[in-house]
């Protein structure tokens, strides 16, 4: 019932039933049989809280077939981080015990999230999916962790599109020595008082014209100081997607899926950690000698294994997995390639580099003084002392360190909130480019020139720049805010990011970078200003706080979960009312059906012609009832050629599927408005919602319907059987299966077609046309007679000249002589494709496959 969108009110799933039920499959059956007469059951799933979920939804499968009866005490789990002998055998040899809250904490999560999610996304669906022609999305979604992640990335938009750029001053102190140009940077940073800088400018220049003053800068301070750049903290989730994205350009859900794979070939450990330390037990000299013969970077680890490895930084222990690692199981510089070997290359590196010693630095900061500056600047100026200031800074490798291993020195995010990565000291060294300065020595005097052409080393000049607004969010950055503000988990995050580019809310541009799309803007704005805490992260992140406490056993699930769905329908109400808010800026964007699509077919209630909007999804929209038909998905639609429809009067259409095409006859009204003496509508596909038991086919049929929300394709007729339209052209029941045979009306050549199977009849060449008649066969009577009608001379012999023969398809094994069968496929082949040769080799055998199937059912019905 609630699978089913026009089944129910939204508003009804908040109050709905959750039903748990396993997909009937061979992994389903292995389970059974695996758990049938066993006397203990060891757990093996990921040692995380969805592994920990999984562990319970096994457990609802096979306790009830083991030996001695349902009993939990017989019942343990394996905790491991890595697919090796060494970590299984550990992990065999310290089994524990399932921890329900850890299961609960992950049903709770997705109870709130089917619901809210579903019940928002149905609404606004249907709402604004029949309303504007270039709305170019199937579904408008809604993710309580979706949603809060695109509102990220529109809220860096705002700020870019709202930015407005105001031009500053700076004084450039450009010092010439050692043949090298050295440009110090200003004590005041800037100004945007132009006249104020101009005038002091000028007057610092007319001291040396009027009054003989030489222009002068002084080194006042020279400071050089060894600065060691820590080693990186061990790498857990969030750490490791951010790195891919930033060094390797490859985004968090590939980098995810990557590693997955990784883990499951025995060359990572469990890449689903949210711990950043090493725990006591972890084997570090032997994960690193592992890596001692490698040729890319065994000579490295060897003499850092002969010379002592180093504690790594501390980090955070979650107790649930050690950080991202490689295992024992060495791969080689050829074992693995692609993305795989990309991935595989930064975490060795990256764990190698987390017990290596630090890098070390030697900064120099020269410290510039140009007195004469401060005195032509006002004295009431607070910052007067800054004015005559200037400042060298650079670096020098002096240890390389852990940098020595580190192909990426940086991967971390350009904020200083994140810069911890590499920084240990100060952020002068991320401030400092890696440059050597000339010597300066305290007390120097550096002359500078009045004009271009003047005497001196050094010059001073007025630059005007302008404020710069901030970039659009990068990945990296994006998982950063996300992890601040409690939205998804170290498994999610990429998938809610994917997410969003999956719904065409934003893209992908260059530089890994996310910018929201026109719909992602609308969707967000809208959000904001009926409720912004639709969008905002806070309810969420508190939501998720619940999660954990029901984790550590402190709260009660079920009381987190209705208090949790009570806010939130409270919330639904509020949107649903409001929607219009919402609806204004839609149509600021978009374009309404009333000013799109062309003339198609006509209206059977107002005799106007519907127009034709391509969608997706496609439909016919009446401008002068504001009324909208769906039509199939699945085929394609053309005009017909003027026949109505007898139950409505509405003009029909066809709809062709198939390859080779099948065409069927479609009334847009009594399609959306089907009858139950008909059968309701033709025979649909099932999609992903409906869980059909073939593993294999439910994949394939999962990939056919991504994107088309629980609307179904349609692969045959789009009316039932009983239907007016396709009784009147119905010929002869379908032996391949379920459904009818009927006349094709679409083709010159005339064929008949299967309604619910692929199923072609093609007549002769030499047949003109056909026509179905009323009258029914006499002895087979699910058969209708038809008129058959031969092009002159190339009629059958046994006919003496006459060209018109009537008869039932199969009562006349004439008419049956001139047909041949064809099974066709379901989905259409893409144009430009080549199909196989066909043949009319089979002709008989069909033949008296449909006559001897037909004949037998007449001859049981009789006996």
């Amino acid at each position: 019932m609630y699978q089913d969108w026009d089944s129910c009110d939204p508003q009804e799933l908040y109050d709905a039933p959750i039903v748990r039920k396993a997909c009937k499959s061979s992994m389903l059956k292995h389970l059974q049989t695996a758990g049938k007469d066993v006397d203990f059951i060891v757990l093996w799933m990921d040692c995380d809280r969805e592994g920990e979920n999984i562990n319970f939804e096994v457990l609802s499968i096979t306790m009830g077939g083991m030996r001695h009866g349902s009993s939990f005490e017989r019942v343990y789990r394996a905790k491991f981080s890595a697919i090796c002998e060494s970590d299984i055998l550990k992990a065999y040899e310290t089994l524990i015990k399932p921890d329900q809250n850890q299961s609960l904490a992950v049903d709770a999560r997705q109870e709130l999230d089917l619901k809210v999610g579903i019940s928002f996304s149905r609404f606004q669906t249907r709402f604004f999916q029949g309303r504007y022609s270039d709305l170019q999305s199937s579904v408008l979604s809604y993710g309580p962790c979706q949603t809060p992640t695109l509102g990220f990335v529109v809220k860096r938009h705002i700020e870019i599109e709202t930015f407005c750029q105001r031009p500053y001053w700076v004084f450039d102190l450009g010092i010439t020595k050692a043949g090298r140009i050295c440009r110090a940077s200003w004590g005041k940073v800037n100004t945007f008082n132009q006249n104020k800088i101009e005038k002091a400018n000028l007057d610092f220049f007319d001291l040396e014209k009027h009054d003989n003053i030489p222009l002068e800068a002084t080194v006042v301070r020279v400071t050089k100081k060894e600065k060691k750049q820590g080693r990186p903290t061990p790498m857990n989730t969030v750490a490791f997607l951010k790195a891919c994205s930033k060094s390797l350009g490859i985004g968090p859900h590939n980098a995810l899926h990557v590693a997955e794979r990784l883990y499951l070939s025995g060359f990572l450990s469990y890449p689903r950690t949210e711990s950043s330390s090493y725990p006591q037990s972890f084997d570090i000299k032997g994960t690193l000698r592992a890596q001692s013969n490698d040729s890319r970077w065994g000579a490295y680890v060897s003499r850092l294994l002969h010379n002592g490895i180093n504690q790594a930084k501390g980090g955070f222990d979650a107790g649930d997995h050690p950080p991202i690692t490689p295992t024992i199981s060495h791969a080689g510089p050829h074992d693995l390639s692609g993305e795989s070997a990309r991935v595989y290359d930064l975490v060795v590196r990256h764990f190698i580099a987390t017990v290596s010693p630090d890098a070390v630095w030697m900064s120099t900061k020269v410290d510039i003084e140009v007195e004469k500056l401060k005195v032509v600047v006002a004295e009431d100026d607070k910052n007067r002392g800054l004015w005559g200031e200037f400042g060298l800074a650079g670096k020098e490798l002096l240890a390389p360190g852990f940098l020595e291993i580190l192909l990426h020195r940086q991967y971390g995010e350009r904020e200083r909130e994140d810069t911890d990565k590499y920084t240990k000291d100060d952020n002068d060294l991320n401030e400092a480019d890696e440059k050597s300065l000339p010597e300066f020595s305290i007390g120097e005097i550096i002359q500078i020139r009045a004009d271009k052409n003047g005497f001196g080393s050094a010059t001073l000049e007025v630059k005007e720049k302008l404020t710069q607004p901030p970039t659009h969010l990068t990945e990296s950055e994006l998982i950063t805010v996300m992890e601040k503000n409690g939205i998804g988990t170290d498994a999610s995050i990429p998938t809610h990011i994917e997410n969003i580019q999956k719904r065409k809310y934003a893209e992908l541009i260059p530089g890994r970078k996310l910018k929201p799309s026109k719909l992602g803007l609308v969707l967000a704005q809208g959000y904001f200003k009926i409720d912004a805490n639709l969008i905002l992260p806070q309810v969420r992140a508190d939501i998720e706080g619940q999660c954990d406490l029901i984790a550590r056993g402190v709260a009660d699930k079920e009381v987190v979960v209705a208090e949790a769905l009570d806010l939130f329908e409270c919330k639904f109400v509020a949107f649903m009312k409001s929607i219009n808010v919402m609806d204004l800026l839609f149509s600021s964007s978009f374009s309404p059906l009333e000013d799109s699509g062309s003339a198609f077919t006509r209206c059977g209630l107002t005799r106007k012609y519907l127009q034709y909007i391509e969608g997706p999804p496609k439909r016919l929209y009446n401008k002068y009832t504001e009324s909208v038909y769906k039509l199939p998905l699945g085929g394609s639609i053309k005009q017909s050629s003027g026949k109505s429809c007898p139950v409505c009067n509405f003009e029909l259409c066809l709809y062709s599927v198939g390859s080779p095409l099948r065409t069927f006859p479609l009334c847009p009204f009594c399609y959306n408005n089907p009858k139950e003496e008909w059968g309701g509508r033709g025979e649909d596909l099932l999609t992903e919602a409906e869980n059909p038991s073939d593993p294999k086919s439910y994949e394939s049929l999962k990939k056919a319907a991504a994107g088309v929300a629980s609307r179904r394709f349609v692969l045959g007729a789009p009316h039932a059987d009983l239907h007016p339209i396709i009784e009147q052209i119905t010929c002869a029941p379908d032996d391949s299966g379920e459904g009818v045979l009927i006349l094709d009306l679409s083709t010159k050549q005339p064929k008949l077609v299967g309604t619910k199977t692929t199923t072609i009849i093609h007549f002769d060449k030499s047949v003109k046309s056909v026509r179905v008649l009323d009258s029914r066969d006499p002895v087979i009577r699910e058969c209708r007679q038809i008129e058959v009608e031969f092009k002159p001379g190339e009629e059958p012999e046994e006919m003496d000249g006459d060209l018109i023969r009537v008869g039932s398809l199969i009562g006349d094994d004439l008419l049956l002589s001139m047909t041949r069968k064809q099974v066709g496929e379901e989905r259409s082949k893409p144009r430009g494709s080549r199909g196989g040769r066909g043949g009319r080799g089979g002709r008989r055998e069909n033949q008296r496959a449909i006559q001897r199937t037909e004949k037998e059912k007449v001859a049981d019905e009789q006996t």
